[in-house]
């Protein structure tokens, strides 16, 4: 039975559902639409979407395990926005094993040289290849008009099981921020009182003096500022030093037994 609704995948497959190119020159999406277990054989499905123009998808090029070869398709449908496309393995269904890469792109996995012309236009693509493959994350390669598009994953067939390893990582900072108060006071209305009867005299008024009294209030105040720190994490590109391969077994890796996990 093939699988189709997104959030079973997501349960089932620890991989991306979806490779987005929707921000680069070709906006494309690869949606994974599920394997279908067979006796023998598997059958993995995609549908390629061109969300918008301006560049239209030239052809694209899924990774997979570099054990599957063009001997082990069994059948590879295409169609285009519900018509069907004459497949030719080795012509427009090729099969690049590592070393070799696709031309174009520079990855190896199968290629479809199929390609969208407008926007909202939909391809289905779906192989089926001889074997029982883990489902895990395989990187996804477009090109048109010039562009090559790379670094995108999407499901599909790799070799061997697929382990997601976690960890936690604590770090620790000093965290400055600068606080500014700034006072505020409201001065309320005043009263003027008569200090006594007005009095009548010859003596004019002095020609020199103030035009208004000043004077000063001071007040102590104690602002209570709460303040919450938090901090955000970004991950940023992994880094992977390669050892030397072998054909035994994984060097230097206890299982989680080992070492008490």
């Amino acid at each position: 039975m093939i699988i189709i609704m997104a959030e079973v995948l997501q349960q089932q497959f620890d991989c991306p559902l979806i490779a987005d190119f929707t921000g680069t020159d070709v906006p494309v999406t690869i949606a994974f639409n599920g394997v279908t277990q067979n006796n023998g054989t598997q059958t993995f499905c995609y549908t390629v979407t061109q969300v918008e123009e301006p560049t239209a998808l030239s052809h694209f090029v899924l990774g997979i395990c570099p054990n599957i070869t063009e001997d082990d398709l069994v059948e590879v449908t295409v169609t285009i926005n519900g018509e069907e496309q004459i497949v030719i393995i080795g012509d427009n269904v090729e099969i690049f094993n590592p070393p070799a890469t696709d031309p174009v792109t520079d990855c190896p996995g199968i290629k479809f040289d199929f390609g969208l012309e407008e926007a909202g236009d939909v391809m289905v693509v779906c192989f089926e290849i001889m074997g029982n493959f883990d489902v895990g994350p395989v990187e996804a390669c477009i090109t048109g008009g010039g562009f090559v598009g790379t670094g995108e994953f999407v499901c599909g067939p790799v070799c061997g099981e697929v382990e997601i390893c976690e960890t936690t990582v604590f770090q620790t900072l000093d965290v400055c921020v600068p606080i500014t108060i700034t006072p505020e006071t409201i001065v309320g209305p005043i009263d003027v009182r008569c200090c006594g009867p007005a009095t009548v005299s010859l003596t004019p008024c002095p020609m020199e003096g103030e035009p208004n009294c000043v004077f000063f209030v001071r007040q102590r105040l104690c602002a209570e500022v709460p303040i919450r720190f938090s901090a955000l994490g970004e991950d940023g590109p992994p880094v992977v030093n390669c050892d030397e391969p072998n054909l035994e077994e994984c060097e230097n890796c206890p299982t989680n037994g080992d070492i008490g996990i």
